[in-house]
């Protein structure tokens, strides 16, 4: 074969190979995730909800830290049983009190993994448009050890949750 076929067939062999490597995307999900309008008024809506539980909370344990101090101020004056019925009312109320605190906890616990699924499918659904419109192969969003600017989509996630607000 003379040099300038060999040229002509790497050439052509090289181009073949550029035409068909995969387009690659990298999204960094967790960024795209908490600045979401979605994921912040998610976030404000969850708050709102379970803001008077809160403040129920929080007015228990004031009755209780009352209570106790009052308690330890006055207890030299009370009888003994009068003592035990104060001790066992503030053990109530404290058993109360982390009885509605985990209740609470849990609630809030599903609700945020309630909110934070439907905003994990609205992205994934973003992802995949963005991939049949945009020609992507692969798009990436768990971690990764280096994204180049080049391959990092995140942006343009983030641009296309915005428009759907």
């Amino acid at each position: 074969m003379t040099i300038k076929t060999i040229a002509l067939v790497l050439l052509t062999f090289s181009a073949t190979l550029q035409a068909e490597s995969p387009k690659i995307g990298y999204i960094n999900i967790d960024h795209v995730v908490s600045s979401s309008p979605q994921f912040i008024q998610a976030n404000q809506s969850v708050v709102k909800e379970f803001k008077p539980q809160e403040e129920q909370l929080l007015l228990l344990s004031q009755k209780i830290q009352l209570l106790a101090d009052d308690f330890n101020k006055n207890s030299k004056a009370l009888t003994q049983s009068e003592r035990k019925s104060e001790i066992k009312k503030i053990a109530n109320l404290e058993r109360q009190l982390k009885q509605q605190a985990s209740s609470l906890k849990n609630q809030l616990k599903l609700k945020n993994e309630l909110e934070l699924g439907k905003i994990q499918d609205l992205i994934n659904e973003v992802i995949k448009e963005t991939a049949e419109s945009q020609g992507f192969d692969l798009i990436l969003y768990q971690e990764v050890a280096f994204a180049s600017k080049k391959v990092n989509i995140t942006p343009i996630i983030k641009q296309k949750l915005r428009q759907r607000f």
